[in-house]
């Protein structure tokens, strides 16, 4: 485990931990601090200097690492294909939460391209859209054996099925699934109208529906608790 405060003046170091109480401790000792930031709106976040510190760290084995990342500071890079190259093969997954009034730099598209080229997902929103977007990307770390991840470019109406699928749960057991639909690749806008989705079981009945909670800013997500989840 490991974890670093970026866009900061003074870069800092990436702190790594062998258990969750070390990792715990150090959290709270470094919350995010705006007087530690650039106090600019123009300066661009140094994510992915420190991301690819981390993936040339030489210390921790980089193989099915999941990266939590929250931005309130866009990056200006255009082109991370490098860094995405170097994610894919190493099978780690992006999830970030992005806020939709950042505090300064110009480029989120790439953050959206680095999560879901990874099988991760980010999201776009704001105040307390936000702070439960980011909640419900920490589920990963209750139910961290991801086994189905979809994109769709989609325009106009219609519907999208997915193949039923089979949940890797043992027979004649129950245990919690966790999903999540993001939709647009930035902040929210007019062009988005309307969704909604149902997972329904072999048997035809149906496990969860949506619209029942609400979207956070670009991005909803809940749990169900069942032996077969195909999603249609």
């Amino acid at each position: 485990m490991a974890n670093v405060r970026f866009d900061t003046k003074q870069e800092e170091e990436i702190e790594y931990h062998t258990d969750s109480k070390s990792l715990n401790a150090s959290l709270w000792t470094h919350k995010p601090d705006p007087s530690l930031g650039y106090g600019d709106t123009t300066t661009g976040s140094n994510l992915y200097t420190v991301l690819k510190k981390f993936l040339n760290n030489g210390r921790v084995s980089l193989c099915g690492a999941q990266v939590l990342i929250a931005v309130k500071r866009y990056p200006d890079e255009s082109n991370v294909s490098d860094i995405i190259t170097q994610l894919r093969a190493n099978h780690v997954m992006v999830y970030i939460a992005v806020d939709s009034i950042p505090s300064g730099g110009s480029n989120s598209a790439t953050l959206y391209e680095m999560s879901y080229q990874t099988n991760g997902y980010c999201a776009f929103a704001t105040g307390f859209d936000l702070k439960w977007a980011f909640y419900c990307v920490t589920a990963i770390f209750g139910w961290p054996y991801q086994f189905l991840a979809q994109n769709f470019m989609v325009s106009g109406s219609g519907r999208i099925e997915i193949p039923a699928i089979k949940t890797p749960i043992l027979p004649e057991s129950t245990d919690m699934c966790i999903f999540a639909i993001t939709i647009q690749n930035h902040t929210l806008d007019n062009s988005f109208v309307s969704m909604n989705h149902t997972i329904m079981g072999s048997d035809g009945y149906d496990v969860y529906k949506y619209p029942g909670d609400p979207l956070y800013g670009t991005a909803q997500s809940n749990g169900v608790a069942s032996e077969r989840i195909p999603l249609i």
